[in-house]
């Protein structure tokens, strides 16, 4: 057993001084400072800040729900609430509103979209998109802006429209 032990501390103590002598990789080396790479950051940022909206939005409705996923081949965040309402002839029913941002892939230039479908009550609203460079900071602003701007026409639409609650009927 002490061989063992005795090799153990020789591989341990190699090991101490190559760590010593070893020259640290640049972010060029480790490929850290790429374009590419600045732009995952970018964009992961711009995910966050929408996350975020949606979060302050579910805060205010806390009947909607985040979804994160795929819909039509591009990466959505999501909120969504299935409202139940009793219509008199069919019973009790559900309207369905939404808020998807597809967020495109960003292309090798840095060119990225971002489009808004909205659906209020069953009902579709036209649909936005915005593009905008992920290498430029004002276009990033941009984006978020559009976001902001179209989560606000989503809850405007939706807090305007509501329908009120038919009055319930009880036997006398």
């Amino acid at each position: 057993m002490t061989d063992f032990r005795e090799k153990l501390r020789e591989i341990r103590a190699t090991e101490q001084e190559r760590m010593r002598h070893r020259v640290p990789l640049t972010d060029h080396e480790l490929g850290l400072d790429s374009p590419a790479t600045h732009r995952l950051e970018v964009r992961a940022h711009l995910v966050k800040d929408l996350e975020q909206m949606l979060a302050d939005f579910i805060a205010e409705a806390p009947t909607f729900e985040m979804g994160h996923g795929f819909f039509e081949g591009k990466y959505a965040l999501s909120i969504s609430y299935d409202e139940p309402f009793l219509d008199e002839a069919r019973g009790l029913r559900k309207h369905f509103s939404r808020i998807n941002f597809l967020l495109d892939p960003c292309s090798a230039d840095g060119t990225f979209a971002v489009t808004a479908k909205i659906t209020v009550r069953d009902r579709d609203l036209s649909k936005a998109s915005d593009t905008g460079n992920l290498d430029h900071s004002d276009d990033v602003a941009r984006l978020k802006k559009f976001a902001e701007a179209q989560l606000l026409r989503f809850a405007t639409d939706y807090f305007a429209t509501k329908t009120p609650a038919p009055p319930v009927h009880t036997a006398s």
